[in-house]
C-alpha cells in the first residue's frame, strides 16, 4: 500500500474503547464479476474481491494504449466513519489471456480520496476524480503522468464528454461546463471552465449529459429530487445569465431520481438522452424542431383545460420544479409526452372540439404529434460494425 506510511491518514478512531464490543460489527464486502455478453450463463467465472467496507463508486470501459483492450476502469471508496479518513482506489481490469478464477487488476493505485468518476477522453487520456479534483492522465513510460487537472466544487458525482467539451456534476455545486485545449506547437494542455450553473441555486447532481439537435447543444443535469434541468451555453450575457452562468432553458419534474443517463443517436442530426430512474422506469429526453414543439405546446394547453384530473391533481403543476426559486422565471421548453399520448385515446367529440380550436383536422393533428409521443427505442438499430 503506497499510503501505508502516510501520517495524515487516520485509520483508528481518536477515542478507543477499553472494552471491545459484545458482538463484532458486521463488515460489508463486495465483488466484481466480469463476463462477455455471449456467456452470461457463466457469470462469475472472472471475479475480484474488494477490501472490507470498500465499495465501487464508478466504472467505465476504456481503450488505453499500453493496456489490454478493452479494459474496465473502476473507482472505489472506503468510508468507515466520520472520524476516519475516507480513501479510494483506481483499478484497471481485463479478461484478455486470463484463465477463469480470481482476476487480479492489471493496474491499481491507492489515493487519499474516493474515486467517484472514471472515464476516457480522446484516444489515450484517462480521466478520474479524487474528491473534488479531476485529473487527466496519460500512460507513458510504464506509469500514468498527469497532463491537466480541474478543481470542482465539493465532490464530483458524474461526467460527460463530447468533442473537446466536458461536463462535470457536483455533489452540491451543480454542473460545470469546461473546454479542453491542447496546443501541439507549445505542448500545453489546459482544461478551463467556460460556464457553470447558477451558484445561488445549489443542486445535488446525480447524472449529467448532453443532448444534440442539429447544431444546437443542450446540457441536461439530473438532481436528487427527480428534476431534469436543461441548460444552454451562450457566450454573451444579459446581466443575469450567459457567459459564466449557463442559461436555464427548462425544468421538468420526472417523478423519481435518475442515477444513470446514456446519450444515443436516433437520427442523423439528433442525439437523445435515455435515463434510468430509481423506480424502474426508462425515460427519454428527445430534442424536436420548433414547429413541432409549438404544435404540441398548443395541443397540451387545450388538453389541460378540458381533461378532468384524478383527485384534483393538475398534470402541469405536477411537472413543475419543487424547490428554491430559480435565478430567473423557469422557461417552458420541455413538454410531457405521456399526456400527449392521451390525445389519441380521447373521445371523438373531445378530439373534434380541440382540433377545431387549433383549426386542423383530427387526422392531421394526429400525424403531426403522435410520432413524438411514441417510444423511439423501437427506431434504434444495432451498429453493423
Amino acid at each position: 500500500d503506497p499510503l501505508s506510511e502516510d501520517w495524515s491518514i487516520i485509520r483508528e478512531p481518536p477515542v478507543a474503547s477499553s472494552e471491545g464490543p459484545a458482538k463484532p460489527r458486521l463488515q460489508s464486502r463486495h465483488e466484481l464479476w466480469l463476463e462477455t455478453a455471449k456467456d452470461l450463463a457463466q457469470l462469475g467465472r472472472f471475479r475480484f474481491t474488494f477490501d472490507n467496507e470498500e465499495a465501487v463508486l464508478s466504472l467505465a470501459w476504456v481503450n488505453l494504449p499500453g493496456f489490454p483492450q478493452p479494459s474496465l476502469a473502476v473507482g472505489t471508496g472506503v468510508n468507515t466513519g466520520e472520524d476516519l479518513t475516507c480513501r479510494g482506489r483506481l483499478l484497471l481490469f481485463s479478461t484478455k489471456d486470463r484463465e477463469p478464477g480470481i482476476l487480479p487488476p492489471v493496474y491499481q493505485r491507492s489515493v487519499k480520496w474516493p474515486v467517484t468518476v472514471v472515464g476516457q477522453w480522446g484516444g489515450s487520456y484517462l480521466l478520474h476524480s479524487e474528491g473534488f479534483k479531476l485529473y487527466v492522465e496519460k500512460w507513458e513510460n510504464s506509469s500514468f503522468n498527469k497532463m491537466a487537472f480541474f478543481d470542482g466544487g465539493m465532490c464530483m458525482t458524474s461526467m460527460s464528454c463530447i468533442k473537446n467539451f466536458m461536463l462535470f456534476g457536483d455533489l452540491r455545486k451543480g454542473v460545470d461546463f469546461c473546454q479542453w485545449k491542447e496546443e501541439a506547437s507549445t505542448g500545453t494542455r489546459t482544461l478551463r471552465r467556460l460556464s457553470r450553473s447558477p451558484p445561488s441555486s445549489p443542486m445535488t447532481i446525480l447524472a449529467c449529459e448532453f443532448v444534440v439537435h442539429q447544431k444546437s447543444l443542450g446540457i441536461v443535469a439530473l438532481d436528487h429530487k427527480g428534476t431534469a434541468h436543461l441548460y444552454q451555453y451562450t457566450p454573451h450575457s444579459d446581466g443575469r445569465e450567459g457567459d459564466q452562468l449557463l442559461r436555464s432553458c427548462a425544468t421538468f419534474a420526472m417523478g423519481s431520481p435518475c442515477r444513470a443517463a446514456l446519450r444515443l443517436q436516433t437520427e442523423p442530426t439528433v442525439q437523445c438522452l435515455f435515463m434510468a430512474s430509481g423506480q424502474g422506469e426508462l425515460l427519454c429526453i428527445r430534442p424536436i424542431d420548433d414547429q413541432a414543439y409549438r404544435t404540441i405546446t398548443t395541443l397540451l394547453g387545450m388538453i389541460f383545460t378540458r381533461l378532468p384530473f384524478a383527485c384534483g391533481l393538475n398534470a402541469r403543476a405536477f411537472r413543475s420544479q419543487d424547490g428554491a426559486p430559480a435565478l430567473v422565471v423557469p422557461r417552458k421548453n420541455i413538454e410531457d409526452a405521456v399526456l400527449l399520448r392521451q390525445f389519441a385515446f380521447l373521445s371523438s367529440p373531445l378530439q373534434l372540439s380541440i382540433a377545431e380550436k387549433m383549426r386542423l383536422p383530427v387526422q392531421a393533428l394526429m400525424t403531426a404529434t403522435m410520432p413524438y409521443a411514441s417510444n423511439i427505442l423501437s427506431s434504434l438499430r444495432p451498429n453493423s460494425a
